[in-house]
């Protein structure tokens, strides 16, 4: 039926409203929900972080690496945790996008993933990025970069997470609550 709302729905990729005229009302407000996202949380999507982590950590090696805590070989070791963690991070994308669930940490879920590395850890994007960024620091071979690794988990798990969680909690209920109960957070 024409006025239905059910055929009112916000298209995954950009957030544009695909409707008829008798879902304007919710468009609206999800269209104003979007956009009382604060600045810092439409531009500090988690890749973003990623990369002024991988910056900061490049330039405390250089410039303040308070000790050297691994050679060359040694360091390359490192090697063992970038090439998984990117590997588990870009897994989980890919069952998001097969999916056509959300991948911003702001924005309300789309579905509820729960299998797959999802299975293991309800995080595994930000597990796989925390062994990255690990293995980016011994890569690095000296221990100031170590410090902004666990930056990167506080914010993820105070920030980032939370963030999501609530809003799994809200849009899902009961289902999230259960799935909470049998998967880790983290690992």
């Amino acid at each position: 039926m024409d006025g239905d709302p059910v055929h009112c729905k916000l298209t995954p990729e950009a957030g544009y409203p695909v409707c008829n005229k008798f879902c304007l009302r919710e468009t609206i407000m999800t269209l104003r929900s979007n956009n009382e996202q604060s600045f810092v949380q439409q531009i500090l999507i988690t890749p973003v972080l990623v990369v002024i982590c991988l910056v900061t950590m490049l330039l405390l090696s250089r410039l303040c690496p308070l000790a050297r805590i691994l050679q060359y070989p040694l360091n390359m070791g490192g090697l063992f945790l970038v090439f998984p963690g990117l590997a588990i991070s870009f897994g989980a994308k890919h069952q998001f996008d097969k999916i056509g669930a959300n991948f911003y940490p702001f924005r309300d879920p789309h579905n509820l993933v729960t299998g797959g590395l999802f299975h293991y850890s309800r995080n595994p994007m930000y597990l796989g990025l925390i062994l990255f960024l690990t293995g980016a620091a011994i890569c690095l071979g000296s221990l100031s970069p170590l410090a902004i690794v666990g930056v990167f988990f506080l914010i993820a798990d105070r920030w980032y997470i939370a963030s999501e969680e609530q809003r799994l909690s809200r849009v899902f209920g009961p289902a999230y609550v259960a799935y909470q109960a049998k998967t880790p957070r983290w690992i």
